[in-house]
Order: structure tokens, then C-alpha cells, then sequence
């Protein structure tokens, strides 16, 4: 049994490694090229605007621009799925150690048998002499 428990945390514990680096994301896409198109844009129309109204239409447009390229970034992003897959690896290295543990042979938890002493491994003093 204790062979088989050990083998069974080396495999499980190699495939938490091979779940947790096979199965990262990918890397998300840089939008910093369209958030600093939108920054210029805004720049501009802000530069061209006279009075208070005018400068609340062109912090909307911002807005509205900053606010889409947000929903784009969360719509293209990818979840992770490591964690259910690791748990999933817990449950079996539970399974796994429930299966090899040894289990009392009545059913009330005491253990059938005549239990003997081990050995007394310090000698006498008087054997010492």
C-alpha cells in the first residue's frame, strides 16, 4: 500500500505541474494603440470646444470609446481553467489516500487481534557491563 500511495502523489503531483503550465491562458491583446487614439482624438475635439456643453458632448464621445474598448478586452479574454482542473486532482489524491489507507476490521473502530509489544530497543543498564 505504501508503494502504491507513493506512486500515486508522484503522478498526481507531476500532473498539477502539467495542468498548471499547459493549461495557462494566453497572453490577452495590447490596446494600447487604440486607447491612445482615443486620447488624441479627445485632445483635438477638446482643443476646438467653447463652452461647457460642448466639452461634456466630446468627454462622452471619450467615454463611449474608452468604454467599448473595454468590452472588447473583456469580451476577447480567455478564462482561466487551471483551478477546477487542480481541484479536480485534489479530489483524486483524496480518493487516492482513502483507497490505500488501512481501514479497522470490525465494524465499531476496534481493532481484532492479540497486539504485541514491540521490542524494547534500549538495553539494560546491567547488560551494558
Amino acid at each position: 500500500m505504501l508503494l502504491v500511495r507513493r506512486v500515486g502523489a508522484v503522478v498526481l503531483a507531476l500532473a498539477a505541474v502539467v495542468i498548471w503550465f499547459a493549461m495557462a491562458p494566453n497572453e490577452s491583446s495590447d490596446r494600447s494603440t487604440d486607447i491612445a487614439g482615443v486620447l488624441s482624438d479627445y485632445e483635438l475635439n477638446n482643443a476646438r470646444t467653447q463652452g461647457a456643453p460642448q466639452q461634456q458632448v466630446v468627454n462622452g464621445w471619450a467615454a463611449k470609446d474608452l468604454l467599448t474598448i473595454i468590452a472588447e478586452q473583456q469580451n476577447g479574454s480567455v478564462s482561466d481553467e487551471r483551478l477546477p482542473a487542480l481541484a479536480v486532482v485534489l479530489v483524486f489524491g483524496l480518493a487516492l489516500h482513502i483507497a490505500t489507507s488501512t481501514r479497522p476490521a470490525d465494524p465499531d473502530g476496534a481493532v481484532s487481534g492479540v497486539v504485541e509489544p514491540a521490542g524494547d530497543a534500549s538495553p539494560e543498564p546491567s547488560a551494558l557491563s
